[in-house]
């Protein structure tokens, strides 16, 4: 029955992802970006068992103001083409950048403080609201900044595509041919011959991109990023299996019939979209 609406929703799932991709105005795309934040973000924190204290309000707001200034920052130009008048743009974004994350930084660990809970749950409130807030709102905040660069709408779209065949194929591939566990104390099921048979159609996706929707980009650069999203990817997806094994938890969540959370549905889209920042940055310095 799982795998049904598994399947269902999934398919259901994918004409409004792209839509919301190529069809949503620029304002509520971000916010859009924003809400799913939160919600992971109290996914987060939620299955740890964590209060929703003042803590939590604090961290939110600081994420969100950080998602919006990254926004910022990825419309004034594309990466690697920006000119000086963009750079005096950018220096109200910066500062609200680095005033977010310096914020949470100092904001964080002295609200964790408050109140009488153990040294141990203060420490631990500490540490998990602070990796949270970097974590998902550095994260959640590329989705947008990638929609802004040149043919960003594909590549939002492949962002997502990408990590969605390749779970298919590590699926399938270690079904039929799995043998040698990946990592069995995180991820039981996961095989070495399904992470390969997810690569490889990781690959296969990113070479129909590049002849494709991204023609106009270097094949091999699209290739070059479609193989790390195939390897991160699955790498991100084995993060989110760990931290939930820590709280003991199956499911982060259950937004999604069949896949759990937004944390269980955006495991490997988190790592997708920070490897296609990584390749735009160092594409502009290098190329």
């Amino acid at each position: 029955m799982k795998e049904w609406k598994r399947y269902v929703t999934g398919l259901l799932l994918i004409p409004v992802v792209m839509s919301a991709v190529y069809l949503l105005p620029e304002r509520i795309f971000v916010w859009l970006m924003m809400i799913f934040a939160y919600l992971a973000y109290l996914e987060f924190i939620s299955i740890f068992n964590l209060k929703k204290d003042i803590l939590f309000a604090f961290s939110s707001v600081l994420m969100l103001l950080m998602i919006d200034s990254i926004n910022g920052l990825g419309a004034i130009r594309s990466i690697g083409d920006i000119t000086i008048n963009d750079f005096y743009t950018m220096l109200p974004l910066l500062r609200r950048f680095f005033l977010t994350a310096t914020g949470a930084v100092v904001l964080i660990p002295v609200l964790s403080l408050i109140g009488k809970d153990s040294v141990d749950m203060k420490l631990k409130k500490m540490l998990l609201y602070l990796s949270g807030f970097f974590y998902l709102g550095l994260t959640f905040g590329l989705f947008s900044a990638i929609r802004h660069q040149t043919d960003g709408h594909h590549w939002l779209a492949f962002a997502f595509v990408v990590p969605w065949i390749c779970d298919t194929g590590a699926y399938y591939g270690g079904r039929f041919f799995g043998k040698r566990k990946f990592a069995p104390v995180i991820s039981p099921n996961k095989t070495w011959e399904g992470a390969v048979s997810g690569t490889l159609f990781s690959v296969i996706t990113g070479a129909v991109f590049a002849f494709t929707l991204l023609k106009y980009e270097s094949a091999w650069y699209v290739i070059t990023v479609s193989l790390f999203i195939g390897i991160f990817g699955q790498a991100g997806d084995l993060v989110e299996s760990l931290i939930k094994r820590n709280a003991g938890v199956k499911d982060s969540g259950k937004l999604f019939p069949g896949h759990g959370g937004i944390l269980d549905r955006c495991d490997s889209l988190l790592f997708s979209v920070a490897i296609i920042f990584i390749g735009f940055l160092i594409r502009s310095y290098a190329l």
